[in-house]
């Protein structure tokens, strides 16, 4: 732990390459280094970040209050994709029903009937919503950007991943993780297009990411805003 004015811990990998920011709700600011960097360093390059920390720390702290908020609902009052600039709001109606399902009367409203003081036919039925919507804007998402860098693929598949936002198999099929609708629109981009270039490099070599960056330069300063947003996620999404 450091004596900065943004507290923070050292976390030395074997597989770093390079210095790099961790923003995390349970563990707040992680300075992640790759053995033998020497660590006197850390405090110039903190200053150097200090706009893009700080952001990333608010952003967390923000999640941390909703978290703390959600934890006493089952229902959320409102479901924002920020990938796609949709926000809905959320009404909960009981029934008798023994389950929970969802109706979307609006564009911009949501109603959850049934059992709903039961947290996990809530959580259950928001999600079978999350991964229709994802279907619907995610597929033609990739159909449309596979055919402005021309890369096909064969298959696509919406999942519910834990701990990837995308994947491709050596079968030309790429999967996509339907908590991508809760990201920023270019952040959605840049996997769908890492994905893509999988087809082409099935590695993370110096030419996989030559190939990344001829369509997506800012791919480096990808990676911490995305490590920020897998740990932003709603609870509910699971």
């Amino acid at each position: 732990m450091s004596s900065s004015p943004i507290p923070y811990s050292i976390r030395v990998s074997a597989r770093a390459r390079y210095l790099r920011f961790r923003v995390t709700v349970d563990k707040g600011l992680e300075v992640v280094v790759p053995r033998g960097y020497d660590q006197r360093r850390i405090p110039d390059v903190l200053t150097t970040n200090q706009h893009w920390v700080q952001t990333a720390m608010q952003r967390v702290e923000e999640v941390r209050r909703r978290q703390s908020a959600e934890a006493t609902q089952a229902i959320p009052t409102t479901i924002t994709f920020p990938s796609v600039g949709r926000v809905w709001h959320v009404e909960a109606v009981a029934t008798r029903a023994r389950t929970v399902t969802i109706e979307e009367p609006t564009r911009d409203r949501l109603i959850v009937r049934g059992r709903i003081e039961d947290t996990e036919l809530c959580e259950a039925a928001l999600q079978r919503w999350v991964m229709r919507q994802a279907h619907d804007i995610l597929i033609p998402w990739l159909g449309q950007i596979s055919r402005e860098i021309g890369i096909p693929f064969t298959k696509t598949a919406i999942r519910k991943q834990k701990s990837r936002w995308g994947s491709c198999s050596r079968i030309g099929t790429i999967s996509l993780n339907s908590k991508l609708l809760f990201i920023e629109p270019d952040l959605v981009r840049y996997i769908l297009i890492h994905e893509l270039c999988h087809i082409r490099e099935m590695n993370h070599s110096p030419r996989f990411w030559k190939l990344v960056s001829n369509y997506y330069r800012p791919y480096k300063q990808a990676h911490p805003r995305l490590t920020v947003a897998w740990r932003t996620m709603p609870r509910w999404v699971g």
